[in-house]
């Protein structure tokens, strides 16, 4: 299982995405189009924050927490919560949906040539999809979750649950973005991470971080 490793440059953010320009949604979704909903939820992992050199991280692989990490991702069932999140928005706004549940992979789209215009645009090409798939627009998920770690060079600062949620919308007709968002939530872990039985503490701190997650989820539509 790979860990994702990170680390920042934006103060007390934990997530490269936390410095992304954010787009509110355009009210044009709210629209009779159909939009294709891609979900992509990374395996758990462990992410970093605070100030680490080169050596520092190298020196801090995490693989302790891969294991326990592991044992424990089954139980969360983040991608059903998602899903089931995002059906209950979308049958709410009455948009007309449909998940595109093919393997898929963001960095082995095209590059999009951004014309001249003052919209913005996804810098990957999503427009192949109106015609594969039939639809007007793609709403683009991507999710990470696990343990956050802050490091003060190798030395262990702080432990949370964590999730993190990007999401864009994109109109095919020319491939602008009608939404791009970005947030984290993190929840503190009560006791030691390595306690509880199977790992209970370190579970129930990313389970108040994906329910905490979910709610913000609810206010970006």
């Amino acid at each position: 299982m790979k860990l994702f490793k990170l680390t920042l440059g934006c103060f007390l953010l934990f997530m490269v995405t936390s410095c992304v320009t954010s787009l509110p949604i355009n009210q044009q979704f709210y629209n009779t189009k159909k939009v294709g909903v891609i979900l992509q939820v990374d395996e758990i992992g462990m992410a970093k924050a605070g100030g680490q050199g080169l050596l520092d991280m190298a020196l801090t692989p995490g693989n302790k927490f891969t294991e326990p990490l592991k044992s424990i991702e089954p139980k969360l069932k983040l991608n059903e919560k998602i899903k089931a999140e995002i059906t209950s928005i979308l049958k709410s706004k009455n948009k007309e949906f449909v998940f595109i549940d093919q393997k898929f992979d963001y960095q082995t789209l095209e590059k999009f040539d951004k014309p001249k215009s003052d919209k913005k645009f996804n810098k990957k090409d999503f427009r192949k999809f109106k015609t594969t798939n039939n639809v007007d627009e793609i709403l683009y998920v991507k999710v990470k979750h696990g343990i956050l770690v802050t490091y003060q060079g190798v030395i262990e600062i702080n432990k949370q649950g964590y999730v993190s949620i990007g999401t864009e919308i994109i109109d095919l007709t020319d491939n602008s973005l009608l939404l791009q968002d970005n947030f984290q939530t993190a929840a503190k872990i009560d006791g030691n991470w390595k306690k509880g039985e199977d790992f209970s503490n370190l579970s129930y701190s990313i389970q108040n971080a994906i329910n905490s997650s979910i709610t913000i989820l609810k206010t970006k539509f």
